[in-house]
């Protein structure tokens, strides 16, 4: 099994009734992925035990898969038992994909319908973060997660600490939705402010990338701290005691740096400077 698994947004093409399933059921295939040749190999028993269904019932998850061209009709093999094997076929995926950590797949805490949830509302999360903007939550956002009226799944996802909600923000606080696997400076820094945010019930800045996938104050941050990741806390700590309702990258530039990224910007207008 891969050390991560990467999930298509096109997950989001799943519409009928247990779409949410169907979601899970494609993540565990594709957590069989080991190598570059990505193809994966798992029988419709095994994701049954996982799921905890019947494989008559993971059967017809996998027909809805090839219905929406998530799976393409898999390639039979002889293994060691008189029973032959599917090897699924996966193209790479280089855009539009979000990662999960495999041990999501193995939660017993939550139903597989809420597994698949979660898998819905991270592809509906802005990119590089783990939260997604909503007007109502039977209404828009109840309509991009795919559970019409029906909030107790997001209830039971919020009272069991998967989800949070910060004003109309819904934000997935579960550690198997990391936001990156890279250790970089730049990651690690987001990360902390990321994580500074949520603790002071704010809404996380968004990274706005260039050509080279650096932000521009981000990098100023990463400049001023490098990888005195203490000092950066305790910077924020003693500065940011409290926030703006949604800080920008830009705003925590000129309140750590006191710098603006560029000349031309000026969005960047801190309610405190200490």
């Amino acid at each position: 099994m891969s050390d991560y698994i990467r999930i298509p947004n096109a997950i989001l093409k799943l519409t009928e009734r247990c779409k949410h399933e169907e979601a899970l059921v494609y993540a565990i295939i594709r957590s069989q992925i080991k190598d570059n040749s990505h193809k994966a190999s798992i029988s419709q028993e095994q994701i049954a035990a996982i799921i905890n269904m019947t494989e008559r019932t993971v059967n017809s998850y996998v027909s809805g898969l090839k219905n929406v061209g998530l799976l393409n009709e898999p390639e039979r093999k002889q293994g060691d038992s008189k029973y032959p094997y599917n090897v699924y076929q996966f193209n790479q995926l280089k855009k539009d994909y979000f990662i999960i950590l495999p041990p999501i797949l193995f939660d017993n805490n939550i139903s597989s319908k809420l597994k698949g949830l979660l898998l819905f509302i991270k592809a509906n999360c802005w990119s590089g973060t783990n939260y997604l903007k909503f007007g109502g939550k039977t209404t828009d956002l109840a309509k991009k997660i795919g559970v019409g009226k029906n909030s107790g799944y997001l209830n039971k996802l919020e009272s069991k600490g998967y989800i949070r909600y910060i004003g109309n923000t819904l934000h997935i606080i579960n550690e198997n939705f990391p936001l990156f696997l890279n250790q970089e400076m730049d990651n690690m820094t987001y990360q902390i402010i990321y994580d500074y945010c949520l603790e002071h019930d704010s809404i996380p800045p968004v990274k706005n990338v260039d050509g080279k996938g650096k932000d521009k104050a981000l990098s100023l941050i990463v400049a001023k701290f490098t990888n005195d990741y203490d000092s950066l806390r305790n910077v924020l700590e003693e500065r940011c005691k409290r926030l703006p309702k949604q800080p920008s990258l830009e705003y925590f530039c000129q309140v750590l740096v006191n710098r603006k990224p560029t000349k031309e910007d000026n969005t960047c207008k801190p309610d405190i400077l200490i």
